[in-house]
């Protein structure tokens, strides 16, 4: 299917997950070394579950988070894209698509996060021009902060999720 055609950009090949990706996809899950962390922790079953899942999301919307790969190499550094997660939040979050990005932790710093969501968020807006999107973000992560104003991503409210505040934030497409 034309969707599931990878974005190239200057360094970075984002394509679809595959089942063969488990292995290096696990990685990006695993507990954070710092401590606090909006960004959930999940073990080898629920990687793969969650693998799987965005497989199927793809299938039934059309789109779906991206892998992340270096062009040199092929090693996956992040995930990056869209999709109905359906957090319970409320209709103005829950029924618009939710921008997500998680860099790996030994490739950030690179630029890797804005390369990859600059070139998802063109990607999107493509192929449904037009259409309002959401994002969650914890107001002390600052990278992702920028990340989200980068593409156009402007606060609208506030929720709190596994006892983190979080600042909702909404875009529409180009």
């Amino acid at each position: 299917m034309g969707h599931d055609l990878p974005i190239e950009t200057e360094r970075l090949i984002l394509r679809a997950h595959r089942p063969e990706d488990i292995e290096a996809y696990a990685p990006l899950w695993a507990a954070p070394p710092e401590g606090r962390s909006f960004t959930p922790v999940l073990d080898g079953e629920a990687a793969w579950a969650r693998l799987l899942r965005l497989v199927g999301h793809r299938e039934v919307f059309g789109f779906a988070p991206f892998l992340v790969a270096e062009r040199a190499g092929g090693r996956i550094v992040g995930e990056v894209g869209f999709a109905h997660f359906r957090r319970g939040i409320g209709p103005e979050f829950d029924e618009a698509p939710e921008a997500m990005w998680i860099v790996a932790r030994r490739a950030r710093g690179r630029g890797y996060g804005r390369e990859a969501t600059v070139a998802v968020a063109k990607w999107f807006d493509e192929r449904f021009p037009g259409r309002r999107s959401v994002c969650m973000i914890d107001p002390a992560n600052n990278v992702s902060l920028r990340l989200a104003g980068d593409i156009g991503f402007t606060a609208f409210g506030h929720t709190t999720r596994h006892g983190t505040e979080l600042v909702l934030f909404e875009r529409s497409g180009r």
